[in-house]
Protein backbone atom coordinates (compact mmCIF):
# COMPACT_ATOMS: atom_id res chain seq x y z
CA UNK A 1 0.00 0.00 0.00
CA UNK A 2 2.53 2.61 0.82
CA UNK A 3 4.39 1.37 -2.96
CA UNK A 4 1.13 2.20 -4.47
CA UNK A 5 1.13 5.98 -1.98
CA UNK A 6 4.35 6.61 -4.14
CA UNK A 7 3.82 5.86 -7.04
CA UNK A 8 -0.18 7.69 -6.93
CA UNK A 9 2.24 11.14 -5.54
CA UNK A 10 4.80 10.48 -8.16
CA UNK A 11 2.05 10.34 -10.68
CA UNK A 12 0.63 13.62 -9.48
CA UNK A 13 3.33 15.19 -9.73
CA UNK A 14 4.08 14.40 -13.13
CA UNK A 15 0.83 15.69 -14.25
CA UNK A 16 0.80 18.73 -12.28
CA UNK A 17 4.17 19.71 -13.92
CA UNK A 18 3.03 18.79 -17.09
CA UNK A 19 -0.22 20.87 -16.99
CA UNK A 20 1.04 23.85 -16.13
CA UNK A 21 1.21 26.59 -18.17
CA UNK A 22 4.37 28.21 -19.81
CA UNK A 23 6.62 30.98 -17.52
CA UNK A 24 7.42 33.77 -18.87
CA UNK A 25 11.77 34.77 -19.02
CA UNK A 26 13.24 37.80 -18.70
CA UNK A 27 15.67 37.48 -21.54
CA UNK A 28 18.54 39.92 -20.61
CA UNK A 29 21.65 40.37 -23.44
CA UNK A 30 23.85 43.22 -24.18
CA UNK A 31 25.69 43.84 -27.69
CA UNK A 32 28.39 45.85 -29.42
CA UNK A 33 29.95 46.17 -32.48
CA UNK A 34 33.28 44.75 -33.66
CA UNK A 35 34.93 46.74 -36.16
CA UNK A 36 36.88 44.08 -38.77
CA UNK A 37 40.11 45.49 -40.53
CA UNK A 38 43.54 45.18 -41.65
CA UNK A 39 44.69 46.95 -38.53
CA UNK A 40 43.91 44.38 -36.18
CA UNK A 41 46.84 42.05 -34.96
CA UNK A 42 47.19 38.46 -35.86
CA UNK A 43 46.61 36.26 -32.89
CA UNK A 44 49.64 34.21 -32.42
CA UNK A 45 46.98 31.65 -30.42
CA UNK A 46 44.67 31.40 -33.46
CA UNK A 47 47.38 31.02 -36.48
CA UNK A 48 48.99 28.08 -34.74
CA UNK A 49 45.47 26.13 -35.41
CA UNK A 50 45.03 27.27 -39.03
CA UNK A 51 48.63 27.19 -40.34
CA UNK A 52 48.59 23.46 -41.10
CA UNK A 53 45.50 23.56 -42.59
CA UNK A 54 46.13 27.16 -44.62
CA UNK A 55 49.52 25.02 -45.71
CA UNK A 56 47.61 22.24 -46.87
CA UNK A 57 44.41 24.17 -48.69
CA UNK A 58 47.69 26.18 -50.49
CA UNK A 59 49.21 23.14 -51.68
CA UNK A 60 46.08 22.16 -52.85
CA UNK A 61 44.71 25.56 -54.69
CA UNK A 62 48.46 26.59 -56.19
CA UNK A 63 48.18 23.18 -58.32
CA UNK A 64 48.41 24.17 -61.99
CA UNK A 65 46.11 22.37 -64.01
CA UNK A 66 46.52 23.99 -67.45
CA UNK A 67 47.48 27.20 -69.84
CA UNK A 68 45.07 29.78 -71.28
CA UNK A 69 46.79 30.86 -74.51
CA UNK A 70 44.48 34.10 -73.79
CA UNK A 71 42.27 36.27 -71.37
CA UNK A 72 39.26 34.78 -70.67
CA UNK A 73 36.43 37.71 -69.47
CA UNK A 74 33.06 38.17 -69.49
CA UNK A 75 33.21 41.04 -71.39
CA UNK A 76 30.98 41.43 -74.15
CA UNK A 77 26.68 42.37 -73.89
CA UNK A 78 25.92 38.75 -75.50
CA UNK A 79 28.48 36.81 -75.70
CA UNK A 80 32.12 36.40 -73.94
CA UNK A 81 35.15 34.45 -74.57
CA UNK A 82 34.59 32.98 -70.55
CA UNK A 83 31.31 32.98 -71.00
CA UNK A 84 31.32 31.01 -74.18
CA UNK A 85 34.17 28.53 -72.88
CA UNK A 86 31.68 27.76 -69.68
CA UNK A 87 28.53 27.05 -71.83
CA UNK A 88 30.15 25.29 -74.10
CA UNK A 89 32.01 22.78 -72.00
CA UNK A 90 28.88 22.62 -70.02
CA UNK A 91 26.98 21.02 -72.92
CA UNK A 92 30.10 18.58 -73.85
CA UNK A 93 30.97 17.80 -70.23
CA UNK A 94 26.71 17.38 -69.35
CA UNK A 95 26.68 15.04 -72.83
CA UNK A 96 29.77 12.85 -71.40
CA UNK A 97 28.44 12.82 -67.68
CA UNK A 98 25.06 11.65 -68.07
CA UNK A 99 25.65 9.33 -70.96
CA UNK A 100 22.88 10.95 -72.81
CA UNK A 101 21.47 13.85 -75.69
CA UNK A 102 21.84 17.23 -74.73
CA UNK A 103 20.41 19.56 -76.73
CA UNK A 104 21.52 23.22 -75.27
CA UNK A 105 23.18 24.72 -71.80
CA UNK A 106 22.66 27.87 -70.50
CA UNK A 107 25.01 29.81 -68.24
CA UNK A 108 24.65 32.94 -66.12
CA UNK A 109 28.16 34.00 -67.45
CA UNK A 110 27.26 38.20 -65.95
CA UNK A 111 26.73 37.59 -62.59
CA UNK A 112 27.61 34.03 -62.19
CA UNK A 113 31.45 33.68 -63.55
CA UNK A 114 32.95 36.10 -60.81
CA UNK A 115 36.46 36.20 -61.85
CA UNK A 116 38.50 36.11 -64.84
CA UNK A 117 40.84 33.13 -66.45
CA UNK A 118 44.17 35.53 -66.76
CA UNK A 119 46.10 34.41 -69.77
CA UNK A 120 49.35 32.04 -68.02
CA UNK A 121 49.37 29.17 -66.18
CA UNK A 122 45.75 28.14 -64.53
CA UNK A 123 45.25 27.32 -60.94
CA UNK A 124 42.77 25.39 -59.26
CA UNK A 125 42.44 28.20 -56.89
CA UNK A 126 41.92 30.34 -60.20
CA UNK A 127 38.53 27.95 -60.71
CA UNK A 128 37.27 28.07 -57.55
CA UNK A 129 37.62 31.89 -58.26
CA UNK A 130 35.99 32.07 -61.38
CA UNK A 131 33.25 29.73 -59.74
CA UNK A 132 32.96 30.28 -56.07
CA UNK A 133 29.61 28.92 -55.74
CA UNK A 134 28.22 25.53 -55.44
CA UNK A 135 26.18 25.69 -58.42
CA UNK A 136 25.16 21.93 -59.46
CA UNK A 137 24.45 20.97 -63.02
CA UNK A 138 20.97 19.69 -63.74
CA UNK A 139 19.21 18.51 -66.93
CA UNK A 140 15.30 19.69 -67.69
CA UNK A 141 13.32 18.66 -70.36
CA UNK A 142 11.63 21.45 -72.36
CA UNK A 143 9.39 21.74 -75.48
CA UNK A 144 10.18 23.69 -77.95
CA UNK A 145 7.81 26.09 -77.26
CA UNK A 146 9.11 26.78 -73.81
CA UNK A 147 12.74 26.57 -75.41
CA UNK A 148 12.19 29.67 -77.66
CA UNK A 149 10.45 31.75 -74.63
CA UNK A 150 13.91 31.30 -72.82
CA UNK A 151 16.11 32.18 -75.14
CA UNK A 152 13.41 35.42 -75.81
CA UNK A 153 14.38 36.20 -72.26
CA UNK A 154 17.97 35.78 -72.83
CA UNK A 155 18.03 37.78 -75.34
CA UNK A 156 16.14 40.62 -73.51
CA UNK A 157 18.33 40.56 -70.56
CA UNK A 158 21.46 40.05 -71.88
CA UNK A 159 22.78 38.33 -68.68
CA UNK A 160 23.04 35.09 -69.94
CA UNK A 161 24.36 32.97 -72.22
CA UNK A 162 22.88 30.10 -74.16
CA UNK A 163 24.68 27.10 -76.57
CA UNK A 164 24.60 26.50 -79.44
CA UNK A 165 22.11 28.95 -80.38
CA UNK A 166 22.13 32.13 -82.19
CA UNK A 167 19.26 34.64 -82.99
CA UNK A 168 18.84 38.54 -84.03
CA UNK A 169 18.20 41.49 -81.56
CA UNK A 170 16.28 44.53 -82.89
CA UNK A 171 13.74 46.81 -82.04
CA UNK A 172 10.97 44.27 -83.20
CA UNK A 173 12.34 42.11 -80.90
CA UNK A 174 14.18 38.75 -80.90
CA UNK A 175 14.12 36.89 -84.46
CA UNK A 176 16.05 34.28 -86.45
CA UNK A 177 16.34 31.66 -83.24
CA UNK A 178 17.96 28.83 -84.44
CA UNK A 179 19.18 25.72 -82.53
CA UNK A 180 22.96 24.55 -83.82
CA UNK A 181 21.66 26.26 -87.15
CA UNK A 182 17.95 24.65 -87.36
CA UNK A 183 14.72 25.76 -86.70
CA UNK A 184 13.20 24.95 -83.21
CA UNK A 185 10.18 22.53 -83.53
CA UNK A 186 7.44 23.60 -81.10
CA UNK A 187 5.69 20.02 -79.73
CA UNK A 188 9.46 18.52 -79.93
CA UNK A 189 11.01 17.81 -76.31
CA UNK A 190 14.52 18.60 -75.84
CA UNK A 191 16.97 18.31 -73.06
CA UNK A 192 18.29 22.11 -71.36
CA UNK A 193 21.49 21.40 -69.28
CA UNK A 194 21.40 24.24 -66.75
CA UNK A 195 22.96 25.34 -63.18
CA UNK A 196 19.98 24.69 -60.38
CA UNK A 197 20.19 27.98 -59.23
CA UNK A 198 18.39 29.22 -62.68
CA UNK A 199 16.46 25.47 -62.74
CA UNK A 200 15.20 26.90 -59.66
CA UNK A 201 14.24 30.46 -61.19
CA UNK A 202 17.29 32.68 -60.06
CA UNK A 203 17.84 35.82 -62.34
CA UNK A 204 14.93 35.72 -63.23
CA UNK A 205 14.49 32.39 -64.69
CA UNK A 206 11.09 31.56 -63.08
CA UNK A 207 9.42 29.89 -66.18
CA UNK A 208 11.88 26.87 -65.30
CA UNK A 209 10.59 25.86 -62.12
CA UNK A 210 7.94 24.09 -63.24
CA UNK A 211 10.10 21.97 -65.78
CA UNK A 212 10.21 18.14 -65.23
CA UNK A 213 13.95 17.68 -64.14
CA UNK A 214 15.30 14.41 -65.25
CA UNK A 215 16.51 11.64 -62.63
CA UNK A 216 20.21 12.40 -62.94
CA UNK A 217 22.85 12.76 -60.39
CA UNK A 218 23.68 16.24 -60.49
CA UNK A 219 27.44 17.52 -60.84
CA UNK A 220 29.20 20.51 -59.57
CA UNK A 221 30.10 23.09 -62.09
CA UNK A 222 33.46 23.94 -60.81
CA UNK A 223 34.22 20.24 -60.98
CA UNK A 224 32.83 20.29 -64.50
CA UNK A 225 35.03 23.03 -65.68
CA UNK A 226 38.47 21.45 -63.65
CA UNK A 227 38.02 19.04 -65.91
CA UNK A 228 37.65 20.27 -69.08
CA UNK A 229 40.92 22.00 -68.43
CA UNK A 230 42.51 18.59 -67.10
CA UNK A 231 40.79 16.98 -70.00
CA UNK A 232 42.69 19.83 -73.11
CA UNK A 233 45.60 19.92 -70.97
CA UNK A 234 46.37 16.07 -71.16
CA UNK A 235 45.87 16.28 -74.74
CA UNK A 236 48.54 18.85 -75.22
CA UNK A 237 46.17 21.84 -75.93
CA UNK A 238 45.48 25.31 -74.14
CA UNK A 239 42.54 27.00 -73.42
CA UNK A 240 41.32 29.64 -75.93
CA UNK A 241 37.99 30.80 -76.57
CA UNK A 242 36.89 32.77 -79.89
CA UNK A 243 33.69 34.63 -79.45
CA UNK A 244 31.22 32.99 -81.61
CA UNK A 245 29.15 35.65 -82.51
CA UNK A 246 25.98 33.66 -82.84
CA UNK A 247 24.29 37.00 -81.59
CA UNK A 248 23.31 39.65 -84.03
CA UNK A 249 22.13 43.13 -83.30
CA UNK A 250 20.40 45.80 -85.11
CA UNK A 251 18.79 49.24 -84.57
Amino acid sequence: MKLFHQVFLSLMVILTISCSGPKDYDIVYTWSPVSISSDIEDSENIEKIIAPYRSTLDSIMDEVIGYAAHDLTTRGQYESTLGTFVTKLSLDQSISFFEREVDAAIMNHHGGLRAPINEGPITLGEVFQVMPFENEIVLLEISGNELVEVIKYIGETGRSMIWPVSFHVSSSGIENIRLDGKEIESEKSYVLSISDYLANGGSGFHMLTSLKRLDVTPIKLRDMIVKEIRDRTARGDSIRTDVSNFITTSD
